[in-house]
């Protein structure tokens, strides 16, 4: 956003009260009065100088933050497949659409687990403002490599890529662990993210090189992790 610079108190006054006729400006009482009512016009054009400030994608925070979502036609709050955590052990690249507590953490049987429709709200502001950065993309239509790299880091980091891509498909990597909540808002994640209509969307978690030969990649005594990617399950319980 291009910075804004509004005028300091007192400069539209004064430019005002320069335009007034020479054969007036003597006369103190008008130009007391004038300054009255210049006073009360400068005041209401200083403050709406400053309302874009409080919607800078980069700084604007609550309801100024709620308010940009919106515009970007990305909420706080959706619609998703939502079930209750299952008692068991986490394992490393795990079904993105599985919590896992323990026995002694409130959760059902996987058997028993019927998932269900909810809703997730984004209140964290700096989470919401990482999807809305990535929600640009996705509205300009950027669909290149690049925008996705960058769209991915927005929400998760420096450390977020795009490990692998070919005809129709793409794999997404956050490069980190991520929260119980970032888990638990994935296929959000996927649906702000720039991804083509028709291209197949998978994801790497935990954190770590993936192994693999040549630059970038991690080899054998790395604490390298295999390309094991996930369907994130954007739109539907899987």
């Amino acid at each position: 956003m291009t910075d804004i610079i509004c005028p300091s108190s007192g400069d539209l006054v004064e430019t005002e009260i320069g335009r007034i006729a020479t054969q007036y400006r003597e006369a103190n009482k008008f130009v007391a009065y004038m300054r009255a009512l210049l006073g009360g016009i400068e005041d209401a054009a200083l403050v709406t100088c400053r309302i874009p400030e409080f919607f800078d994608l980069k700084t604007a925070f609550g309801e100024q933050l709620t308010l940009l979502g919106k515009v970007l036609g990305w909420p706080r709050c959706h619609c998703v497949c939502d079930a209750s955590p299952v008692f068991g052990f986490n394992e490393e690249n795990g079904a993105a659409s599985i919590r896992i507590s323990g026995l002694c953490d409130e959760g059902t049987w996987l058997d028993c687990n019927d998932a269900g429709t909810g809703d997730i709200c984004i209140a964290d502001d700096e989470i919401y403002r990482g999807f809305l950065k990535a929600r640009r993309y996705q509205m300009l239509g950027l669909y290149d490599i690049a925008s996705l790299t960058a769209a991915a880091i927005c929400m998760w980091g420096k450390t977020a890529s795009i490990v692998d891509s070919g005809f129709g498909y793409v794999v997404v990597s956050p490069g980190r662990e991520l929260t119980d909540f970032e888990e638990r808002a994935l296929p959000l994640a996927f649906r702000v993210l720039p991804i083509a209509p028709g291209i197949r969307a998978r994801v790497v978690l935990g954190a770590g090189p993936i192994f693999g030969i040549g630059a970038g990649w991690g080899g054998f005594c790395q604490g390298s992790r295999w390309l094991c990617p996930t369907d994130p399950h954007a739109y539907d319980c899987g």
